[in-house]
């Protein structure tokens, strides 16, 4: 089978969006931190 260049750079294009290594809106580490709903802070 063969693969036309075009097509195969799309297709990395979109796995690169995909993967949160590549895409820093999808990377967990940039998210905003969030509070349980039932958490009590003690201090």
């Amino acid at each position: 089978m063969t693969y036309r260049l075009d097509d195969l750079d799309a297709w990395v294009r979109e796995q690169e969006r995909a993967d949160s290594r590549s895409n820093p809106l999808l990377n967990p580490a940039n998210a905003v931190p969030q509070r349980r709903a039932n958490y009590t802070a003690t201090a």
